[in-house]
C-alpha cells in the first residue's frame, strides 16, 4: 500500500529523526511508565521534550489535514449510550493496550498542560513526579506518527468546521525547536502555515 505521506516524506523525515532522537535520550513509553517516577527536573526534562514532538505533529498533520478531500459536515446521530464506570488497569509493558489520545487542537494556554491518568501504587514523595503521564504521551506520540491517517481526518473535519483554531494549533514555545533541529520544525512549521489557509477558503 503506497503511503499517502509520500508526497510530503521530507517532513515526516524530520519527524522520524526526532522520535529517533527522543527514545535514544528517555526510552521507549513502556520503559517511561515502568519507572514508575522522575525526579522533578527530569520529568519536567522530558516533558519539554515531548512538548516539542507534539508541536512538530500537529504541524505535520495540519498539513495532512489539509492534504484530504473536503469531508461532509452532516454527521448521523449517534444513540445514546448509558455510561459504566469502570476501572481500568494497564500495563506497563503493553503500551498498545493503554488509551492514550493525542490533542491536536490546543493553543498557548492548552500547550504543556496535560492530565495524567492516576495510576493504582505508592505516591511519591514531593521530590517526584509520575512518569505515567509522559509514558501516554510519548505512546501517543508514537501512535500518531506511525499512523497519521485517522488523526489527520478527525482534524480535517474540526477544522473546515472551525477554521479559526487553525492558526492557533500551529502556537508552540520559542525554545521547542532547538530540540527538533531549527530547520527541520521552520520547515515543517511553514509547510503547516501554508497548508491551514485551506481551511479559510470557504
Amino acid at each position: 500500500m503506497t503511503d499517502p505521506r509520500h508526497p510530503r516524506r521530507s517532513l515526516w523525515l524530520v519527524a522520524q529523526d526526532f522520535i529517533h532522537v527522543l527514545f535514544g535520550l528517555f526510552a521507549t513509553p513502556e520503559i517511561i511508565a515502568a519507572r514508575g517516577a522522575y525526579l522533578r527536573k527530569d520529568w519536567a526534562l522530558l516533558a519539554r521534550w515531548l512538548r516539542a514532538g507534539e508541536a512538530l505533529m500537529r504541524q505535520l498533520l495540519a498539513v495532512e489535514a489539509a492534504a484530504l478531500p473536503k469531508p461532509s459536515m452532516l454527521v448521523a446521530p449517534r444513540p445514546k449510550r448509558a455510561r459504566l464506570r469502570r476501572v481500568m488497569h494497564f500495563a506497563a509493558d503493553a503500551p498498545e493496550t493503554w488509551r492514550v489520545s493525542f490533542r491536536c487542537v490546543v493553543g498557548p494556554r492548552a500547550v504543556g498542560a496535560w492530565r495524567g491518568v492516576r495510576r493504582v501504587g505508592p505516591r511519591p514523595d514531593g521530590r517526584f513526579r509520575n512518569a505515567w503521564p509522559l509514558a501516554e504521551r510519548a505512546e501517543a506520540l508514537l501512535r500518531v506518527f506511525n499512523d497519521p491517517a485517522p488523526y489527520a481526518a478527525r482534524l480535517a473535519r474540526r477544522l473546515h468546521a472551525r477554521p479559526d483554531c487553525a492558526r492557533a494549533m500551529l502556537w508552540h514555545a520559542p525554545d521547542l525547536p532547538p530540540l527538533v533541529g531549527a530547520a527541520g520544525f521552520a520547515k515543517a512549521h511553514d509547510a503547516a502555515l501554508a497548508a491551514v489557509a485551506a481551511f479559510n477558503t470557504g
